[in-house]
C-alpha cells in the first residue's frame, strides 16, 4: 500500500563546519560548497576510506572526493561502487550515473567550462549515449527529495550540535551527506531540460491528456511512444495509479515505451491536472476501463492494453478487471493490495498503519509526503489511543484532525457490499479469462492481498492461467531492486533476479509470442530461502510434501510450551491464555530485537530439529476453544528460532473469530462453549530451516497501540473502549488443537 520510494538518495543530508563548534540553526541556509575548512575536512578523512570496498565506504569515498575537489578520482570510484552494485544490488548501479554526470560537469567547470555547457557535455556523454533500455533504467534513479534531504540535513548537524566537526564520530557521514544536499540541489534544476530533451527525441510524449468519462469526470493521462515510425501498431501497458508523482510515472510509462510498448499512466480522478474530488478506491475499475478503451481506439493502437504495477496500483488492475474491458488482455500485479482484504483491514482486523494513508493520497493534487512523514504523529496518536481507551473510532478526535476516508472505512467491518464492489467478487473471477502474471515476496505485506486474488481465481476458474513469483523480497523491490539482506536474512544469490526484467519478458511472452521465463514455468514458482533454489508447482498445495502437524500443549519447554507430534488424550488439560484488556502499563513496551514479542501470547515450540527440514506453503490451523468472550482477535506468527535465540520469520496470520468463517457475516462466538475455529495462514513461506533450530508460534490475541483492540462485547469493534474491558480474556485450547504445516 505504500508508495514506491526513490531510492537515489543515499544517507542524510548534513551541515558542519570544520574545526568549529556549530549549533543547530531553526532553518537550513545555503552553505558554500567550496568552503575551505569543508574541503580540509574531507581531505583530511580520505586516506581512512582509501581501500574502501564496502557500498557504504565507497559512497563516503566518492562524496568526500568530491568535496574535496578530487572529480575524476570520485568518478573512478563510482566505477568501482557500479560494479560492487553489479554482483548485490544490480539496480542500484543506475542510481549512479546522476551522480556520475555530476562530477564530469564539476571536472569540466573546473576545466573553465561555462556550467550550461558541462552539464550539457556530461550528461550527453554519460546519459545521451545510453540506448533506450538503458537510459529507461537510469531514468528511474534520477531525481530527489530536497525537501526530505533538507529536513534530514537538519536532524543530521542536530547529532553533533555543540561538537567540534573533527570530534564527531560521524563527521565522514555528515561531509558524505552534506554533499548529497549539494549535488542534488544541483543536479535537480541543471537535469531538468537535458532530461526531457533526450526523451523527446527518443519518444512522443504526451503528458497534457484528460480523458472524459461517461459521469464528467476527467482522467489525468501521459502517454509515452517509441519515435520508430516503421513499426506496427503496439501494445499499450498501462500503470492506474493514486500515486500522483509525475517523476515516477514518466519513469513507469519511458521503461514500457524503451521496449517497445506504448507506456501509460493514469490518475485516479481528483489527482495530477484532474479537477475531481479524490475518493480512493471507488472509481477506479470504471475509470481504469473507460481510459483502457480510449487506448485501444487510438490510431497507433493494435487493439491491445495490458496493466502493470503494484500496490494500490495492483487493486486498479483487480478493479477494472472487474469491468470486463475488452481491450483488456493481461495484467502484471506485485505486492498486491487487496481493499478490504488487506488493508485497511486484515481479516477483519483494523491495522492503524494504514491511518495517515489518506491524508497523504488525497490532501493534495500530488502526495503529501510532508505530513505523511509525520512519524513521531502517527507513533504519539497511537499511544495517546492506547492510553486513553477511548474508542477506535475516535483517532481522527485524538489526532485533532478529521480523516474521513478512514472513518467511511470503520463503517465497513465486514468484508459487504462496500468492499465488494471494488472488486471481483465470489464467481465473478470465474469471468477473469485473461493472463495474470503476480510478484510477491516472503518480506512483502501485499502478499495477503496476491494470495487472495490468486486463490479466488484458482478456486472459480480451475483454469485461470495466473502464475505468482514468490521470494525472499520486501515491498518495494519491484521499483529498487532485489535487497542483499532483508530483515537480518541474506538473500540468496538464487533469488537475486531481475523482477522487473522478468515481467517485461512475461508481457513479451503474452503480447509477442515470445518463450515463456524458465523461472515461470509452472503456476507457482519459489525460492526456497537457506537452500538457494527455485521450485515450481502447480498448486500452492503442491509446495509441500507431506503435513507435519504439531498440538498445542501446556507442557512447559523452558520459558515456552512444547508442541506434540502425537494429539495429546481427550482429558488433558490444554494451554490458556488471558488477556487484561483494562492493563495499559505496557504502552511503551519494545519488542526484543531480534526476538519474540510474546505480549499477550503464548509461544509454542518444538524440539530443535534433529535434521534441516523445508517448511514450505500456507500453515492450517484448527483450534477448539472455549472463551469468556463473544468474541475475539487471534494472531498466529510462525519463526524459525535459531539455536543463538535469533528468530526468523515464516508465515502468519491475523482475523477476527467471529469472521473466520466468513469474512462477510460476523457470527459471534458463545461464552463458555467449545467451538472450533479453522483457518489458513495469509501468507506463505519456504525456508530450509536448518538442524537445530526450532519451529516456534507465538498465538495470541492483539492488544497493542497499533492495532484495533476488540473488547468482546460483540458490539462494533470500533465503538468498543476500556470501559467494556470487563473481565481479562481467556481462552482454553481443547486437546486437540494443531497448526499444520507443509514440510519436506
Amino acid at each position: 500500500m505504500t508508495s514506491r520510494s526513490p531510492g537515489a538518495i543515499a544517507l542524510c543530508a548534513a551541515l558542519f563546519v570544520a574545526g568549529r563548534v556549530f549549533a543547530t540553526p531553526a532553518e537550513t541556509p545555503p552553505i558554500p560548497e567550496a568552503e575551505p575548512q569543508i574541503k580540509a575536512a574531507a581531505e583530511a578523512l580520505l586516506p581512512a576510506y582509501a581501500a574502501a570496498t564496502t557500498p557504504a565506504d565507497l559512497t563516503r569515498l566518492y562524496r568526500l572526493q568530491l568535496v574535496a575537489g578530487h572529480y575524476a578520482q570520485a568518478e573512478a570510484t563510482m566505477a568501482r561502487l557500479q560494479t560492487v552494485y553489479r554482483s548485490s544490488e544490480p539496480a542500484r548501479a543506475n542510481a549512479l550515473i546522476p551522480w556520475r554526470i555530476y562530477a564530469r560537469t564539476k571536472q569540466y567547470e573546473a576545466l573553465s567550462a561555462a556550467p550550461d555547457a558541462a552539464v550539457g557535455r556530461a550528461f550527453a556523454e554519460l546519459y545521451g549515449s545510453l540506448s533506450s533500455t538503458q537510459m529507461a533504467d537510469a531514468l528511474a534513479w534520477y531525481h530527489a527529495d530536497l525537501d526530505a534531504l533538507g529536513q534530514a540535513d537538519a536532524a543530521a548537524r542536530k547529532a553533533c550540535d555543540g561538537i567540534v566537526l573533527s570530534a564527531c564520530a560521524s563527521a565522514a557521514d555528515l561531509i558524505s551527506a552534506h554533499e548529497a544536499l549539494i549535488a542534488w540541489r544541483y543536479l535537480t534544476p541543471a537535469s531538468a531540460s537535458p532530461l526531457r530533451a533526450d526523451a523527446e527525441r527518443r519518444f512522443t510524449i504526451d503528458d497534457t491528456l484528460l480523458i472524459p468519462t461517461p459521469d464528467g469526470a476527467k482522467i489525468a493521462v501521459m502517454l509515452v511512444r517509441p519515435r520508430d515510425a516503421s513499426a506496427a501498431k503496439r501494445v499499450a501497458l498501462m500503470n492506474f495509479t493514486i500515486y500522483a508523482r509525475d517523476d515516477w510515472s514518466f519513469a513507469d510509462a519511458v521503461k514500457m515505451a524503451a521496449h517497445g510498448y506504448v507506456g501509460v499512466v493514469a490518475y485516479t480522478r481528483g489527482k495530477g491536472r484532474s479537477p475531481d474530488p479524490v475518493v480512493p478506491y471507488e472509481h477506479d475499475g470504471a475509470d481504469a476501463a473507460t481510459v483502457i478503451g480510449w487506448l485501444a481506439r487510438q490510431p497507433w493502437s493494435d487493439g491491445r492494453v495490458g496493466m502493470f504495477s503494484g500496490s494500490y496500483n495492483a487493486s486498479t488492475q483487480w478493479a477494472a478487471v472487474k469491468h470486463h474491458p475488452p481491450a483488456l488482455k493481461a495484467i502484471a500485479t506485485n505486492a498486491s493490495n487487496a481493499p478490504g482484504i488487506d488493508t485497511p483491514m486484515q481479516g477483519n482486523v483494523f491495522q492503524s498503519f494504514i491511518y495517515p494513508w489518506p491524508f497523504y493520497t488525497t490532501d493534495t493534487k500530488a502526495l503529501d509526503d510532508a505530513t505523511y512523514n509525520q512519524t513521531a504523529r502517527w507513533e504519539a496518536l497511537n499511544r495517546a489511543w492506547y492510553v486513553s481507551g477511548k474508542p477506535y473510532r475516535d483517532l481522527d478526535r485524538i489526532d485533532g484532525k478529521p480523516n474521513p476516508v478512514f472513518d467511511h472505512w470503520l463503517d465497513h467491518p465486514s468484508y459487504d457490499a462496500y468492499w465488494q464492489r471494488l472488486l471481483p467478487y465470489g464467481r465473478e473471477f470465474a469471468k477473469v479469462d485473461i493472463p495474470v502474471f503476480v510478484e510477491t515476496g516472503y518480506y512483502d505485506g501485499g502478499m495477503v492481498g496476491a494470495l487472495y486474488y490468486l486463490q479466488q481465481h484458482y478456486h472459480y476458474r480451475p483454469s485461470a492461467d495466473h502464475r505468482l513469483l514468490v521470494g525472499p523480497y520486501h515491498h518495494t523491490a519491484m521499483q529498487t531492486g532485489v535487497l542483499p539482506v532483508v530483515d537480518g536474512y541474506t538473500i540468496d544469490p538464487a533469488a537475486r533476479i531481475d523482477l522487473q526484467d522478468i515481467r517485461l519478458k512475461w508481457f513479451d511472452h503474452v503480447f509477442h509470442g515470445a518463450a515463456l521465463p524458465n523461472i515461470l514455468r509452472d503456476r507457482i514458482n519459489f525460492e526456497v530461502m537457506g537452500a538457494n533454489q527455485w521450485r515450481h508447482v502447480s498448486s500452492l498445495a503442491r509446495m509441500a510434501g507431506k503435513p507435519m502437524r504439531l498440538y498445542l500443549t501446556d507442557n512447559p519447554d523452558q520459558s515456552q510450551l512444547a508442541f506434540s507430534r502425537t494429539p495429546p488424550p481427550a482429558a488433558h488439560q490444554g494451554p490458556e491464555l488471558k488477556v487484561n484488556f483494562a492493563d495499559r502499563s505496557d504502552a511503551d513496551y519494545e519488542p526484543p530485537e531480534n526476538g519474540l514479542d510474546a505480549r499477550n501470547a503464548l509461544v509454542f515450540t518444538t524440539a530443535p530439529l534433529a535434521r534441516a527440514t523445508e517448511v514450505d506453503g500456507l500453515f492450517h490451523g484448527r483450534f477448539t476453544v472455549v472463551t469468556n468472550k463473544r468474541d475475539f482477535d487471534l494472531s498466529v506468527d510462525l519463526f524459525e528460532q535459531r539455536p543463538d535465540g535469533g528468530v526468523l520469520p515464516l508465515a502468519s496470520y491475523l482475523g477476527r473469530a467471529s469472521y473466520m468463517a466468513d469474512r462477510a457475516h460476523r457470527r459471534l462466538l458463545q461464552p463458555g462453549r467449545p467451538q472450533t475455529l479453522a483457518f489458513d495462514s495469509q501468507t506463505i513461506t519456504a525456508r530450509l530451516v536448518a538442524a537445530g533450530s526450532r519451529i516456534v508460534a507465538v498465538v495470541g490475541a492483539p492488544k497493542r497501540p497499533d492495532v484495533q483492540i476488540n473488547y468482546g462485547t460483540g458490539r462494533d469493534v470500533s465503538d468498543e473502549s476500556i470501559a467494556d474491558a470487563g473481565t481479562p480474556l481467556q481462552i482454553r485450547w481443547a486437546a486437540g488443537s494443531y497448526l499444520q504445516l507443509g514440510v519436506r
